[in-house]
């Protein structure tokens, strides 16, 4: 297991030099979007993992009155 963790590091630094070699000048901009589009989606990812902890300590809670 140390094995492949040892070569990890070495394979990542190849990696990276591969990818900015590949002309990285002839690449136009990427489109940007609005920042509203951002904060929505902020908005909904931190909802979701909120109310996936606010489920589990329900269901806790749930539990343990059951007990």
């Amino acid at each position: 297991m140390s094995r492949y963790l040892s070569a990890l590091l070495p394979f990542l630094v190849v990696c990276s030099a591969y990818a900015q070699d590949e002309g990285a000048s002839n690449i136009p901009p990427a489109e940007t979007v609005s920042v509203v589009w951002v904060v929505v989606f902020g908005v909904i990812f931190v909802g979701m993992i909120v109310g996936f902890f606010v489920y589990l300590w329900w269901n806790e809670r749930k539990r343990k009155s059951g007990e």
